[in-house]
């Protein structure tokens, strides 16, 4: 009698092969999905990288394990794809507008890098960047780079980080207040928006009220967090002035804070951790 191969065992291999292998797709598109729902952001004004290094500025920040960082008085010339080489950042915008026009006069710990600029520095895609210029009263050139960070196929958040004067004096002539008109006239069709930087007003100052007007939130008020003994200065006499924000629109906030850092800079950097809608 010829043998008679059974290939029910070999089929019953196949079928568990393939089972297995699609579930490990499928755990892995939802691992990377429910990843991209959150969002953890760090604004920073580094003080023109006055008191720091590339290096220095990595071995704070690769603990952060921030998605976005957006820099003011940044020194341009590649020093923040630089840093994000370090990081494992790999999409980095910087803009070509010195703050106040302070340029070569400012020159970071090295000596290699100069300027108080703004930049974003991203884990996703920047898409759509550009920069914005504000009028306004005090200081100026002042604004933001703007881009939009891709951080998922289908979730997408329209970043600034900013760098602007106070305008507590005048509020309808600040830059806050005209930043909140092109925020009205030419970004009222994008979803979700973030404000990060050196907003030189506290988060309850009249001219913040402009952009709270446009449905932006502060994580500071939504988290009701306590702002009276602490400040965005590295100085502990400037306890209760915090001017340094990140606010956000049509977004979650789950956490917010001040990082207490205070060698690296005249300011302490700022994060929050949101989750998409």
């Amino acid at each position: 009698m010829p043998y008679m191969f059974n290939s029910k065992p070999i089929n019953a291999l196949k079928n568990q092969y393939y089972f297995r292998s699609a579930l490990f797709l499928l755990l892995s598109f939802i691992s990377i999905n429910v990843s991209a729902q959150k969002l953890k952001v760090i604004a920073y004004n580094i003080e023109f990288a006055k008191s720091t290094s590339v290096d220095e500025m990595y071995s704070f920040l690769k603990s952060q394990k921030a998605d976005v960082i957006c820099f003011s008085e940044v020194p341009a010339q590649g020093w923040t794809k630089k840093l994000g080489d370090l990081l494992g950042m790999d999409y980095s915008f910087e803009g070509k507008t010195a703050s106040a026009n302070h340029m070569e006069d400012y020159k970071d710990k090295t000596g290699k890098y100069y300027g108080k600029y703004k930049s974003i520095l991203s884990k996703y895609p920047l898409e759509k960047p550009h920069e914005v210029l504000l009028e306004g009263d005090r200081w100026s050139p002042a604004g933001a780079v703007v881009a939009s960070v891709k951080v998922s196929k289908r979730r997408s958040v329209m970043v600034f980080s900013l760098h602007i004067p106070t305008g507590i004096d005048d509020p309808k002539k600040s830059k806050a207040f005209y930043l909140a008109q092109i925020l009205k006239n030419d970004y009222s069709s994008y979803d979700r928006v973030i404000l990060a930087g050196d907003f030189n007003d506290r988060y309850d100052s009249e001219p913040m009220k402009y952009l709270y007007d446009l449905g932006f939130k502060n994580p500071y008020k939504s988290l009701n967090i306590d702002l009276s003994h602490s400040t965005t200065l590295s100085r502990e006499e400037n306890n209760g002035k915090v001017i340094d924000h990140i606010l956000y629109k049509d977004l979650k906030v789950k956490k917010a804070g001040i990082i207490e850092q205070r060698s690296l800079s005249d300011h302490k950097p700022v994060w929050a951790v949101f989750k998409l809608k």
